[in-house]
C-alpha cells in the first residue's frame, strides 16, 4: 500500500479517441443540418477574410510587378523629368556598371472604352542588361529597321492582343494629350515568367519615337543604373548626388513600391478590419452551436463523468467538435475566398485608382501565408466561441447534468455580471479613442471599434431577460405569446447570444451606413460650396488613367476669346516630396491652380480671404485636413518641397476641407509654381459663363472644334456633382458587399439558433403536442421566440450601431484619413431597418419552426 500525495489526475484515458468517435461523430451524423450550417457559417466568415486579403496582396503585386517591369533589374533610379545630356555623365562614374533612360507614357484606346495602355519607351542596345522581358514571343524580334526607322511602332502582350483583336501589322488608336494618334502592332512581349506577365496593359517602344508621342523631346523619365557591386548602393547614390540637378535623387526602386503601399496601408488596414467583423459574428455561432450540443448531450456528459471521463476529456470532447467544424468550414471558406476575391478584386482596384493611383489587376496572387493565416485566425475563432461552453461542460457535476433548468437558471443568474463586463468595454472604447486621436497610432481607432461591438454584445443576456420579464408580465398577447417570452428566459444560455451575433451584424450596418451617409451629406456640401462653374473641361483620357494628360493651350486661348465666357481657371496636379521640420520627405499631391479665388474652399478657424490672398500674393500654400493630420502642422508652419531648382520653403497659410485625396494635397498658385518648376501643362478647366450665357452652345462649339472624336470630357456644374458623388458610391462599393456579407451570417445564425432549440425541446415540444397543442401552435410559439430575439437583437444593434457610427465618424476617421465629417443619421433608413429585419428573422426561423412540428410525439416524449 502507498503512501504520499497522489499525483496530478490525467486529463486524458487510453479509451477516449473511441469516446470521441462515439460521442462527437454520432452526434454529428444525427444533427447534419446544424452542423452543416455551422460549417457555412464559418465558411463565410473565412472566405470575406481570405477574399480581402487576396485582394490586397494582389494590389500590392500588381504595383511591385509595374515597378519591377519598369525599373527591370536596376539597383537604382534617377526618376523625373531627367534631361538625358544626363545619361553619358553618369555612365562613366566609378561604380557604375551600365545606365539606360526611359520613358514612360499612359495611352488610352478610343475605340476600346476604359482600356488603356502603360507605354515604355526602352533603349534597345543600352537596355539589354536591365529587361525582364523579351521584344519579339517566340525569338522572333522585330526588325531593327524598322522598329526604329518608322514611327508609332510597338510591342505589346500576347494577352492584350489577343483580347483586343490584333495580330502583328495592325494598326489602332490611341489617345495622348487629347491628340488622336496611330500607333502599329510591331511585336509581341514574350513575358514567360517576368513581370510583364502580371500587366497585360504594358507596352514598348523605341524611346526615341516614345519621346516624340509623349512631347518629351530631349527628356527622360527615369534614368535606371546597374552597379559593379550592388552592397555599396549607399555609398554610389551618395558619390553621384552632387551631379544630380536640384530636386533629382537616386533611390532604388523597391524604395518607390514600398512607398507606394505605405500610401495604401489604411485603406488596406479599413477593409481587413471590416472582413473580421464576419469572424466576430462567427465566433458567436459557433458558442451557439457548442452551447447548444452541451444542452443536448447534458445527460451523457453526466453519465460520462459518473464512469470515469476526467474534466479534460469532456472539455476536449467539444473542442475537438468545435475544431471538427472549423476544419470544413476553414477548408470551404479558403475555396469560396479565392472565388469572392474575383469580385472583390475589381471593386478594390477601382476605388484605388479613383482615390490613389492607376491601377489594373488582372491576376489574383495567392500565397501561403495568406491561407495560413486565416486558419490560424479561423481556429482562434473556433476555440474563443467553443471554450466557454466546453468548460461548463467541463465543470458540471454528475447530479447537475441531469437538469438543464439549472443551468438556465445560473445563465439567467450571470446577466448582471456580463452587462458590467460589457460597462468596462466601452470605458476601453473611450480610452483608446482618445490615445488614437491625442497621441496615436491611427490603429487605437479600431481597438475603440471593437470595443463598443463587444461592450454592446455583452449587454444581451441583460436585454433580453429585461425583454422577457417584460413581456411575459406586461404585455398580454396571449397564451402563447407569454410561453415565448417565458422559453426566451429559459433559454437566454442561447438566446442571448444569438441576440449578441444578430446585434453585432446589425452594428456594423447601421455603423457603417451612418457613417457612409454622414460622409456623403458631407461631400454633398463640400460639393455644393466648391463646385462654382459653369462648365468643366479635361482631356476624356485623364477619367481612366487620373489626371496626368494635358490639355493643348489652343484649347484654352480659344476659350478665353469667347464673348461668353467671363473666365478660365486652370488645375494642374502632380507628386512632389515633402518634408517638415527636417524629417525625412515623403510624398503628397501638389495642385497648382490659376484664376480668382472663388470663394469655394471652406478654411478651419474661417479668413478665407485673408488665407486665400497670401497663397495667391505671397509664396503661401494652403493644405488640406489630412495633409496637416499626416503631416502634424498647423497654420503658419513652414514645409519645404523639393522642386526642379532645389528645395524650397513656403509658409502654410491655411488648413481646408477637401475630400478627393487621403494622402493629402498642397495647393498652390500657378505664378509661384512656375517660379520653381518649368512646366506650363494643365490637366483641367474650369470655365464661368457671363450672366443669362447657357452652357450647351458653349459645349457644342467647342466639341465641333477640339473633341470631334471625344477627346474631351466635358461636364456641366450640374453632371460633374452626380460623377463625383458616382465615384464616392463606387469607393464604398466593397463596403457595402462586406455590409451585406455580415448580415448573411447573422440570419444564418437566427435559423442555426431555432434549430437548436428545437432539437434542444424535442421533448417539451413532444409533450405540448401530446396535451393538445396544434402543430400551427407549436410552430407560432417557436417563430414568436425568433420575433422577440430579432426585436431584442435590432433594438440592442441599433443602440450599438449608432455608438459604432460615432467611433467611426469622430475617431476612425479623422485618425486615419484627417477628414472632418459632420455626424447625420438617416433617419427614414434607420426607421424601416426593423421592418426588413424582422420578417428576415421569422423567414430563417420557420423552416426548422415547421420540422419540430412534424416529429413523431412518441419518439419525442420517450426517454432515451
Amino acid at each position: 500500500m502507498s503512501s504520499g500525495h497522489p499525483g496530478p489526475p490525467n486529463p486524458m484515458t487510453p479509451q477516449f479517441p473511441r469516446i470521441f468517435a462515439w460521442h462527437v461523430l454520432r452526434n454529428l451524423r444525427r444533427h447534419r443540418l446544424l452542423a452543416l450550417l455551422t460549417v457555412l457559417s464559418i465558411a463565410l466568415g473565412i472566405a470575406v477574410y481570405l477574399a480581402i486579403q487576396i485582394a490586397n496582396h494582389s494590389a500590392n503585386r500588381s504595383f511591385a510587378a509595374g515597378i519591377d517591369l519598369v525599373a527591370g533589374k536596376a539597383h537604382l533610379e534617377v526618376r523625373g523629368d531627367v534631361d538625358e545630356m544626363l545619361w553619358p555623365v553618369l555612365s562613366k562614374q566609378p561604380g557604375v556598371r551600365a545606365v539606360s533612360g526611359l520613358v514612360e507614357g499612359v495611352v488610352t484606346l478610343p475605340d476600346f472604352p476604359g482600356e488603356y495602355l502603360r507605354i515604355l519607351g526602352v533603349d534597345l542596345f543600352t537596355g539589354e542588361p536591365f529587361r525582364t522581358f523579351e521584344i519579339g514571343a517566340h525569338g522572333e524580334r522585330p526588325a531593327l529597321e524598322s522598329w526604329m526607322g518608322e514611327p508609332g511602332g510597338i510591342a505589346v502582350t500576347a494577352p492584350f492582343a489577343a483580347r483586343c483583336g490584333w495580330k502583328v501589322g495592325d494598326t489602332f488608336r490611341a489617345l495622348v494629350n487629347s491628340e488622336t494618334k496611330t500607333l502599329r502592332v510591331a511585336a509581341l512581349i514574350d513575358s514567360g515568367d517576368s513581370p510583364a506577365a502580371a500587366q497585360p496593359r504594358f507596352a514598348v517602344m523605341d524611346i526615341g519615337w516614345a519621346q516624340e508621342l509623349f512631347g518629351k523631346q530631349g527628356r527622360v523619365s527615369s534614368l535606371q543604373l546597374l552597379l559593379d557591386d550592388p552592397r555599396r548602393l549607399a555609398a554610389v547614390a551618395a558619390a553621384l548626388h552632387p551631379l544630380l540637378p536640384p530636386g533629382l535623387s537616386a533611390e532604388p526602386p523597391r524604395q518607390r513600391s514600398a512607398q507606394i503601399q505605405n500610401m495604401l496601408s489604411a485603406f488596406q488596414l479599413n477593409l481587413t478590419a471590416l472582413s473580421m467583423v464576419s469572424l466576430l459574428v462567427g465566433v458567436f455561432l459557433i458558442y451557439n452551436t457548442i452551447s447548444a450540443s452541451v444542452a443536448r448531450r447534458r445527460t451523457e456528459i453526466g453519465i460520462l463523468r459518473a464512469i470515469g471521463a476526467t474534466r479534460g476529456e469532456v472539455r476536449a470532447l467539444f473542442l475537438g467538435e468545435a475544431c471538427l467544424l472549423g476544419a470544413l468550414g476553414i477548408a470551404v471558406g479558403a475555396l469560396g475566398g479565392v472565388a469572392l476575391a474575383r469580385v472583390l478584386t475589381g471593386a478594390v482596384a477601382k476605388t484605388i485608382s479613383s482615390l490613389y493611383v492607376l491601377l489594373s489587376i488582372d491576376r489574383s496572387w495567392l500565397s501561403p501565408a495568406q491561407f495560413v493565416t486565416a486558419a490560424v485566425l479561423g481556429f482562434g475563432a473556433v476555440l474563443l466561441g467553443a471554450w466557454l461552453p466546453a468548460s461548463e461542460a467541463a465543470r458540471v457535476n454528475p447530479v447537475a447534468a441531469l437538469s438543464l433548468g439549472a443551468h438556465a437558471e445560473q445563465a439567467v443568474a450571470r446577466a448582471p455580471r456580463w452587462g458590467g463586463l460589457g460597462l468596462v468595454f466601452l470605458a476601453a472604447a473611450a480610452l483608446a479613442a482618445w490615445l488614437a486621436l491625442r497621441f496615436g497610432p491611427p490603429t487605437w481607432s479600431f481597438a475603440a471599434a471593437f470595443c463598443v461591438l463587444a461592450g454592446f454584445a455583452f449587454f444581451a443576456p441583460a436585454a433580453t431577460k429585461g425583454f422577457g420579464d417584460v413581456a411575459a408580465t406586461g404585455i398580454p398577447f396571449g397564451i402563447l405569446w407569454r410561453l415565448a417570452a417565458d422559453n426566451l428566459r429559459r433559454s437566454i444560455h442561447r438566446n442571448a447570444v444569438t441576440v449578441a451575433a444578430l446585434a453585432a451584424a446589425i452594428a456594423m450596418m447601421v455603423g457603417l451606413m451612418v457613417m457612409i451617409h454622414s460622409f456623403r451629406r458631407s461631400v454633398d456640401a463640400w460639393i455644393n460650396r466648391g463646385i462654382v462653374a459653369d462648365l468643366f473641361i479635361a482631356p476624356a483620357s485623364n477619367e481612366t488613367i487620373g489626371l496626368s494628360a494635358i490639355v493643348p493651350p489652343a484649347a484654352i486661348d480659344w476659350l478665353r476669346t469667347r464673348s461668353e465666357v467671363s473666365g478660365v481657371d486652370t488645375f494642374r496636379e502632380m507628386s512632389v516630396q515633402v518634408s517638415v521640420r527636417n524629417a525625412a520627405s515623403k510624398p503628397a499631391l501638389l495642385a497648382v491652380v490659376q484664376g480668382e479665388y472663388r470663394h469655394n474652399l471652406t478654411f478651419l478657424g474661417g479668413d478665407d480671404e485673408l488665407k486665400m490672398a497670401r497663397v495667391f500674393q505671397a509664396r503661401g500654400v494652403a493644405v488640406t485636413e489630412p495633409f496637416a493630420r499626416k503631416f502634424g502642422v498647423r497654420d503658419g508652419d513652414r514645409i519645404m518641397l523639393t522642386t526642379p531648382r532645389g528645395p524650397a520653403e513656403f509658409e502654410i497659410a491655411g488648413i481646408y476641407s477637401d475630400y478627393t485625396r487621403d494622402q493629402g494635397v498642397i495647393l498652390l498658385a500657378r505664378p509661384t509654381f512656375d517660379a520653381f518648376w518649368s512646366d506650363p501643362g494643365v490637366n483641367s478647366l474650369a470655365v464661368y459663363l457671363r450672366a443669362g450665357q447657357a452652357w450647351e452652345p458653349l459645349a457644342d462649339a467647342f466639341r465641333m472644334r477640339f473633341s470631334e472624336a471625344g477627346q474631351f470630357a466635358i461636364y456641366s456644374n450640374r453632371s460633374l456633382r452626380q460623377r463625383i458623388l458616382a465615384i464616392f458610391d463606387q469607393t464604398f462599393a466593397v463596403t457595402y458587399i462586406l455590409r451585406t456579407v455580415a448580415i448573411l451570417v447573422a440570419i444564418t445564425g437566427i435559423f442555426l439558433s431555432v434549430t437548436t432549440l428545437v432539437a434542444e425541446r424535442e421533448r417539451e415540444i413532444g409533450a405540448l403536442r401530446a396535451v393538445g397543442a396544434s402543430r400551427g401552435q407549436v410552430q407560432t410559439l417557436l417563430m414568436m421566440e425568433s420575433a422577440m430575439i430579432g426585436l431584442v437583437a435590432t433594438a440592442l444593434g441599433l443602440a450599438a450601431g449608432t455608438a459604432l457610427a460615432m467611433t467611426l465618424t469622430w475617431v476612425v476617421n479623422p485618425a486615419f484619413f484627417g477628414w472632418t465629417i459632420a455626424l447625420q443619421f438617416p433617419r427614414l433608413a434607420l426607421a424601416t431597418t426593423p421592418l426588413w429585419i424582422l420578417p428576415a428573422t421569422l423567414l430563417a426561423s420557420w423552416l426548422p419552426a415547421a420540422r419540430a412540428t412534424r416529429s413523431s410525439i412518441a419518439t419525442a416524449v420517450r426517454e432515451e
